[in-house]
């Protein structure tokens, strides 16, 4: 169990920082605690091609599900508003197989990966103070000790290795439960359209979609702060005014369940001998809850950083601070713009979210959003928008909602 760098959690933020640590000549283990890598699989694989793009991913055709160039948002009243892009935008990815390329792709980079092991840590202290970290694993019943040089914790949202390094969790006052499925067949849907609805009665404080596949089935889900969300997927599928025309004669083939970080990252990180990447640190789009594209980014760096830190044989947390120096300066200015924007959301009752509709559909915002190529919001796209008037008065609309 010789390793330089542990990491826990094979998903995609995991491999992908692995994979970065390993081209750089580290010694790398994965601890994955199922059989499989990408099973059980729990998001739709909804990412931006922009988003894959900057991060030099170029995946197999057989991994891609479908792309999109148009959106449709039903407002709580099923009011709707449409957006058509001048070239696909978003694409759906198979999750399994993802996570299933990325582990190749890292293996051949030299990392390796222990299936069916969970990680324990343990902190060794003396006259109160932190002086290693080391691992007890347990791998299909046999239990293994191994004393990493540096650990980056991708576990996802169950932060138990991120609490005992003594780091603050996700704020649970901003997580959504969320359920997702995939649907036997579909009716009535453009093929490269994504319908998202709006309305506390099956999702308060996030949304519902509907993404439909090349084969005529679709992924279907939704997230809400309250509730059960199984009970709530099954009302919006027959109840809904519009999307149960569209599934009526559907059945649900697969279906998995989660919970969703939309506060924001986590205040800190990183700590002597460790990084925390992906949904571990809360690296989720607070919007969208989206966590590929912005959990690989600061996967990437975090891999970086930890093989830097072998080579110079260094891992205080005054070294490892430079993980989260380079993150923030790639994504902090629009994860702070999203969890604004998330916050002004969850203030808006459904009648005043189906006023925004009206005015946005009155000033026909849909004309300033056409060209948009990177819907992951950047900087630059977040500049060109505010110059635009449908776009400022719709924010000023928000605002006054929100606000008076």
């Amino acid at each position: 169990m010789d390793t330089d760098i542990a990491v826990v959690g094979g998903g995609p933020a995991g491999t992908f920082s692995a994979l970065f640590a390993a081209k750089s000549g580290a010694k790398v283990t994965v601890f994955e605690e199922h059989p499989t890598i990408g099973s059980p699989t729990h998001c739709a694989g909804h990412v931006s091609l922009s988003g894959l793009k900057q991060l030099g991913l170029k995946l197999p055709p057989s991994l891609v599900e479908n792309t999109f160039r148009s959106a449709t948002f039903f407002s709580p009243s099923s009011k709707r508003f449409s957006v058509h892009f001048a070239s696909p935008v978003t694409c759906t990815i198979n999750r399994e197989l993802l996570d299933q390329h990325l582990a190749q792709i890292a293996s051949r980079k030299g990392t390796r990966f222990l299936l069916s092991s969970r990680a324990k840590l343990v902190i060794e202290r003396q006259n109160g103070t932190k002086e290693s970290a080391r691992f007890v694993i347990s791998v299909q019943g046999e239990t293994k000790k191994i004393k990493p040089s540096l650990i980056i914790d991708a576990e996802g949202i169950s932060s138990t290795i991120l609490k005992n390094e003594g780091l603050k969790p996700f704020d649970d006052k901003m997580v959504v439960k969320a359920v997702s499925a995939e649907l036997d067949q579909i009716r009535d849907i453009e093929n490269d359209t994504v319908e998202i609805y709006l309305g506390s009665e099956f999702a308060d404080g996030f949304y519902a979609w509907i993404i439909p596949k090349r084969d005529g089935t679709a992924k279907v889900g939704l997230g809400t702060r309250h509730g059960n969300p199984r009970l709530c997927l099954e009302r919006f599928k027959n109840n809904h005014s519009i999307a149960y025309n569209k599934m009526r004669k559907s059945r649900i083939t697969r279906i998995a369940y989660h919970s969703i970080p939309l506060g924001g990252p986590i205040p800190k990180t990183y700590a002597s001998g460790f990084l925390a990447a992906g949904d571990a640190a809360s690296q989720v789009k607070p919007t969208t809850g989206g966590g590929i594209i912005i959990g690989l980014t600061c996967a990437k760096i975090a891999g970086e950083v930890a093989a830097s830190a072998v080579k110079e044989g260094t891992f205080s947390d005054k070294f490892l601070k430079r993980y989260e120096d380079r993150w923030k300066q790639s994504v902090e200015f629009d994860m702070r713009i999203m969890l604004s924007a998330r916050k002004l959301l969850n203030r808006l009752s459904d009648r005043e979210m189906d006023k925004v509709f009206d005015i946005a559909n009155k000033l026909r915002l849909q004309e300033s959003l056409i060209q948009v190529k990177n819907v992951d919001f950047s900087k630059e796209e977040l500049i060109r928008l505010v110059k635009s008037p449908p776009a400022l008065a719709t924010l000023a609309c928000l605002l006054f909602s929100a606000f008076i």
